[in-house]
C-alpha cells in the first residue's frame, strides 16, 4: 500500500468515525429531548380519579373564572392529588402517582410542596417541588382545564 493510499484510508475512516459519532449523538438528543421533558424524568401523566374527600392537609390556589385548584398531600401511602373546583363544583381530580408511567412502576411521589401557578387560564401551568423516590426535585405540569388531560416532568 502506498503512502498516499494509507493517508486516504485513514482520512476516510476518520470521516466515517466522525459521522457515526455525530449520528449517535444527535439520535440520543432527539430521543431524549422530544419526550417533552428533555433529559429529565417523565413525561408523567396524572390519572383522573374519583375523589372521596379532601384531607385537612389540602391547600387551595385561586384560578380565574371563580375556580380553585386544590392540592391534597394525603397522609396515607397515596400520592398527592390535584382537584379543580369551579363555582363550588368539583370538575376533576388527578392522582399524581408516577407508578402509572411505564419505566417508573416502583417510584412514587408522596408530597408536592412550593406549588406556584404560572398560568391560571387554559391550560393551567404549575411549578412545584416533588418529594419522591429520588429526593426532592423541581417539577412543572400543564393541565387542560376542561378535561384534566395533563403532562408533568421532574428534574434535579
Amino acid at each position: 500500500m502506498t503512502k498516499s493510499t494509507k493517508k486516504l484510508l485513514i482520512l476516510a475512516l476518520l470521516i466515517v468515525g466522525i459521522v457515526v459519532i455525530v449520528y449517535l449523538g444527535l439520535n440520543h438528543m432527539a430521543n431524549s429531548h422530544l419526550s417533552g421533558c428533555g433529559m429529565n424524568d417523565g413525561p408523567f401523566t396524572a390519572v383522573l380519579i374519583d375523589q372521596n374527600k379532601i384531607s385537612e392537609n389540602s391547600r387551595s390556589f385561586k384560578l380565574n373564572n371563580n375556580a380553585v385548584l386544590i392540592l391534597d398531600n394525603r397522609n396515607d401511602s397515596l400520592s398527592p392529588t390535584l382537584t379543580l373546583k369551579e363555582n363550588g363544583i368539583i370538575k376533576w381530580t388527578l392522582d399524581t402517582d408516577t407508578r402509572n408511567t411505564k419505566g417508573y412502576e416502583s417510584e412514587q411521589i408522596w408530597e408536592i410542596s412550593n406549588l406556584s401557578i404560572t398560568k391560571t387560564a387554559d391550560p393551567i401551568k404549575l411549578e412545584f417541588t416533588a418529594h419522591w423516590t429520588y429526593g426532592a426535585e423541581a417539577g412543572w405540569m400543564e393541565i387542560n382545564r376542561e378535561n384534566g388531560k395533563n403532562s408533568f416532568c421532574l428534574s434535579w
